[in-house]
């Protein structure tokens, strides 16, 4: 029984939301910035996982951004912004060795090692005050991708949107 607990506790850990961090300069007067734009991020591709680092999913990604920014007040502009926002994404493919993860009764004790493939993804969000050159404020989102890279879309809206709600709380 406890070994059921254990693997059903293993399979809702990996289906869970990601993990969301806020960090924010409390010394920071966000109500000073209106505007906002975007600093151009040089290409970290990595080459085995070039499919998630495409100019698709760099436009998603500003775009959840844009608008969570707007929705906070801020205006978009192409440059003489009060905010810069800078992100970095790190996406690596990782393997979970496990032990007997086979969920059948067996009456001899198994051994064999089997293991887990799984995507895992970072997203860190950076916003600075650009007459000070200082970041105020960084958020970074970080969990287990689907395994199908066309089935980034479809959730990064919602993860940048809880992300962002975090900034809000703080600047309440």
């Amino acid at each position: 029984m406890k070994r059921l607990i254990l693997i059903l506790g293993i399979i809702f850990l990996g289906c869970s939301a990601p993990t969301i961090t806020s960090n924010c300069d409390n010394s920071a007067n966000f109500s000073i910035y209106k505007t906002f734009a975007f600093k151009n991020n040089p290409e970290n591709i990595n080459p085995s996982l070039s499919e998630y680092h495409t100019d698709a999913f760099r436009v998603l990604i500003e775009k959840g951004i844009g608008n969570e920014l707007m929705k906070l007040g801020y205006r978009k502009v192409l440059d003489s912004a009060d905010l810069i926002v800078a992100y970095d994404v790190l996406i690596k493919n990782m393997l979970d060795p496990r032990v007997d993860s086979a969920v059948i009764y067996k009456p001899w004790v198994d051994t064999k090692i089997d293991s887990f493939n799984y995507t895992e993804g970072l997203l860190v969000i950076r916003l600075i005050d650009h007459d000070k050159n200082k970041m105020v404020w960084q958020g970074s989102l970080s969990g287990i991708l689907n395994r199908k890279p066309e089935k980034f879309g479809e959730m990064v809206d919602v993860y940048i949107c809880k992300l962002f709600d975090a900034l809000a709380k703080q600047l309440q």
